[in-house]
């Protein structure tokens, strides 16, 4: 009779066998693999060392040519050279399963071939994005610094680079870019202004997050595409302050020329004796409006980028330099007539 053999007995015995039979198989396959790719890279660093051109920040079409077919001969090899291992110690078993991997491989990337062939492009540096040119991801303007498997990419002014796979730069197109085009509207260490009144020095900067840090240490987070849609201005780059003080309509006849003259004097004393002289850049003092109320007088003053972090205090301090000038010189500063009728009807 013969011995009844279960069917998990038999599935082991069965790999056993195939195993011991094709394991020394399968170890030689592995190490020639294994040397493919030892070889390969000693190739490329021997191209490395002895093509000057292939150290070159944006290598020549030549290069990257020579690079592309390494590449894919390295591949082609790590792929066929198990299937000659195979073939020549005539184990059709493994070779057999081999081709189907194979043919396997090549139907599912039958319908990746177009994107690989666009790939291929940019690899070359004859697609739609190049090296030098300047791109938009995520809401930021990038300048590709270099095309690889994986690219890098800058923005000289936020000082960020990112590597990103050359398949995210398939559906992109670059254009050239000219030396004087913004990348970023500020820089670390700089400080701004957002549309919502909000003032700090940029402390950090990612391509994920923009960190502020206010005066008296508030620390303000915000998602890059955020802080740029508040349209950040930047005060590191000098900036310029309008106040506005109103003077009484019995001052109409020097209200044009001999009040703005001598405020102006008087603030540009003011400003030196405080110590701020040398950053004042210049300083207009005129008539802006014959309001309801008062006559209203204007103070242009531009100032170094260095003062960005005094931006308030020169604020109030304007409005305190005008406020004294006049008390000096006896220029009313009218109340509203709206608020002085007002509390007039209030009155029993």
């Amino acid at each position: 009779m013969v011995a009844e053999v279960s069917i998990t007995d038999a599935s082991q015995s069965y790999l056993k066998n195939f195993f011991q039979r094709r394991g020394l198989y399968l170890i030689e396959a592995l190490l020639v693999v294994a040397i493919i790719i030892v070889q390969s890279r000693l190739s490329h660093k021997a191209m490395r060392r002895l093509m000057p051109g292939f150290k070159k920040r944006h290598r020549s079409f030549r290069i990257r040519l020579l690079e592309l077919i390494h590449r894919i001969v390295t591949t082609l090899l790590v792929i066929l050279g198990p299937m000659v291992v195979f073939y020549v110690v005539e184990d059709w078993v493994l070779f057999s399963l081999s081709i189907l991997l194979l043919l396997g491989m090549a139907w599912t990337l039958r319908q990746a071939l177009p994107r690989y062939w666009h790939q291929i492009q940019l690899f070359l540096n004859i697609g739609s994005v190049r090296e030098g040119e300047r791109i938009l991801m995520d809401g930021l303007p990038w300048r590709v610094e270099q095309i690889n498997v994986f690219s890098i990419l800058d923005n000289p002014d936020a000082g960020i680079k990112q590597r990103v796979p050359i398949d995210d730069l398939v559906d992109l197109k670059s254009r050239p870019c000219d030396q004087d085009e913004p990348w970023f509207p500020c820089k670390k260490s700089d400080w701004v202004i957002l549309n919502e009144g909000v003032r700090g020095k940029v402390t950090g900067i990612s391509p994920e997050l923009v960190q502020l840090v206010e005066r008296g240490g508030a620390q303000l987070t915000y998602q890059t595409g955020d802080f740029l849609a508040a349209s950040p201005r930047n005060l590191s780059t000098n900036f310029r302050i309008k106040e506005v003080i109103g003077i009484s309509y019995s001052l109409q006849k020097e209200s044009t020329e001999s009040i703005p003259d001598v405020l102006h004097s008087y603030i540009q004393r003011r400003a030196e004796q405080e110590g701020y002289g040398e950053q004042l850049l210049s300083l207009r003092v005129e008539l802006s409006l014959a309001n309801s109320s008062s006559l209203d007088i204007v103070v242009i003053a531009d100032f170094k980028g260095e003062l960005g972090d005094l931006y308030s205090r020169l604020r109030r301090a304007i409005q305190r330099w005008s406020v004294d000038a006049c008390t000096e010189n006896g220029w009313e500063i009218p109340f509203p007539q709206m608020t002085v009728s007002g509390a007039l009807n209030k009155l029993p």
